[in-house]
């Protein structure tokens, strides 16, 4: 089963920074069928952030879905289709479609895995290594930080009424074969608000 990228441009002006969950629902408003795909990822909205918990959109700006090459006449009905994100609202364009290509670097901006003990940096990290074998992957992963000698950041994400917490991550030094499966296969929960997906990154 092959996976896909479906890239699509976005007309509009700013959205919220914590959009995931509230974006995977505006999809499903449209596509219901979503709440029962599998090996889906939806990757979010890029864009510039501020310091009011908002993005702002650019021409450049995208919505990525890493889908199953089956399921790409299901997804290509987001065509022209109009979200309500929040109080934001954005149009999409006509998507480009893609083959996933390996990156030696990859990050996510946001990774949440359930940890068996409490959660801090440590069990997290230990987590995320737990996974990485899981699939095969010996790289270590890098918490990221925003400066040199800073905390390292954790974020979160809205879900309802709950806010979930985990840390952006960077794993380097991949092959070719790793980076494509991790970019296919993401890690921890939520992929289809966001969370767990990776994009190339230049160290």
């Amino acid at each position: 089963m092959a996976i896909i990228e479906l890239k699509y441009p976005i007309l509009g002006t700013m959205i919220p920074s914590d959009h995931g969950y509230r974006l995977y629902g505006a999809i499903c408003k449209i596509l219901p069928e979503v709440h029962e795909m599998k090996e889906i990822a939806i990757c979010g909205i890029s864009g510039i952030p501020d310091h009011n918990r908002t993005i702002h959109l650019q021409s450049a700006s995208k919505l990525r879905f890493r889908i199953p090459s089956e399921t790409l006449p299901i997804l290509l009905k987001l065509s022209g289709k109009k979200l309500n994100i929040g109080d934001s609202k954005i149009s999409l364009g006509i998507p480009k479609v893609s083959l996933l290509r390996p990156h030696k670097s990859l990050y996510s901006r946001l990774v949440l895995i359930n940890t068996p003990s409490e959660f801090t940096q440590e069990s997290f990290t230990k987590a995320v290594k737990r996974q990485l074998l899981a699939l095969g992957i010996e790289q270590d992963p890098v918490l990221f930080y925003s400066k040199p000698g800073y905390p390292y950041l954790r974020k979160t994400i809205r879900v309802k009424d709950k806010e979930l917490v985990g840390y952006p991550i960077i794993v380097p030094n991949l092959n070719p074969d790793e980076s494509i499966l991790l970019q296919e296969k993401g890690l921890g929960g939520k992929r289809k608000m966001g969370c767990g997906t990776f994009l190339g990154v230049r160290l």
